[in-house]
């Protein structure tokens, strides 16, 4: 089976594209529910926003899963699309995630930890953001007929993922240390930031993941 196999099917397109625009709402609440709990703020709305939006980012998952059983054809193999969407989807995933771990106490009561956290979740915004570059260029790609620009352009995308994705890493590390270097007088608080920090780093880690499965298309 060749890579290229047609370029019909943009209406599967259309829907991979707002399955996207939903896994980013998802970050967009869970950075803003992280803001909230280190300000001591009430983080129920937000939760219930991610979780809202994580769903609506699951039922397009399932569309898309669903239209492209039998014989409709793409622009790419069906094996790479279905890869796409899994790893795309798993961003979403762990959004939720934070902001459940978030639901189930406050956070650890020291403010250069906060601070610390806001950092990291800052750093992994910047690597969904790019990851969301590289969705707009790869939407212009097919549009191109994968025109040699708009692929290495593509590929750019991926490998600025991945350099944030460990600066989201470093970020993680750092907070993690002073998390447990201070933690001693309130160890079960340090021990939930610790695992909020992971989750973060999650997001992070699934972002470099879907940017990468996007690799086939750039090649």
């Amino acid at each position: 089976m060749t890579f290229l196999e047609s370029r019909i099917g943009p209406s599967i397109f259309k829907r991979f594209y707002r399955h996207a625009e939903q896994v980013f709402q998802t970050v967009e609440h869970m950075a803003e529910c992280v803001e909230l709990a280190c300000n001591n703020d009430d983080t129920a709305e937000a939760v219930v926003a991610t979780a809202n939006a994580e769903l609506a980012a699951d039922r397009l998952k399932t569309e898309l899963r669903t239209s492209i059983k039998g014989h409709v054809r793409l622009a790419i193999r069906k094996d790479v699309f279905l890869e796409m969407v899994a790893r795309q989807d798993r961003i979403a995933d762990y959004a939720q995630n934070v902001t459940e771990m978030i639901s189930f106490r406050p956070l650890y009561d020291d403010s250069e930890a906060r601070r610390l956290v806001r950092a990291h979740t800052e750093a992994v915004k910047a690597t969904v953001e790019e990851y969301k570059h590289g969705i707009e260029t790869l939407e212009h790609l097919l549009e191109s007929g994968f025109a040699h620009r708009e692929r290495d352009a593509l590929h750019d995308h991926i490998v600025k993922v991945n350099i944030l994705e460990n600066d989201a890493d470093e970020c993680e590390r750092e907070a993690a240390a002073y998390v447990f270097a201070h933690g001693d007088d309130a160890p079960l608080a340090a021990v939930h930031m610790y695992r909020l920090l992971q989750r973060l780093d999650d997001v992070a880690n699934a972002t470099e993941q879907a940017a990468n499965a996007l690799l086939p298309v750039a090649s």
